[in-house]
């Protein structure tokens, strides 16, 4: 008997990478919508971010540019 069901299917494989394409998606906008908007000046100090949280800062974008560029790959592999 065929034991399809039981094999995943590549959507089901590729789902966390859609979430993360879509989200990407979602931030960009909401930080396009807030610049325009000029609430992140209210959010970001006037001088910067403190010098000694840049690290942490650049870990994050590191981190999360991988997982963007993971995400983005992986939806567009699902098309080819």
């Amino acid at each position: 008997m065929d034991d399809s069901s039981r094999t995943p299917s590549r959507i089901g494989e590729n789902r966390l990478a859609a979430a993360v394409a879509v989200g990407s998606l979602a931030v960009v906008i909401a930080l396009a919508v807030l610049y325009w908007t000029s609430v992140l000046e209210v959010v970001v100090p006037p001088g910067g971010p403190a010098a000694d949280s840049l690290p942490l800062y650049g870990l994050f974008a590191v981190a999360l540019i991988g997982l963007v560029i993971w995400g983005w790959s992986r939806l567009l592999s699902f098309f080819e």
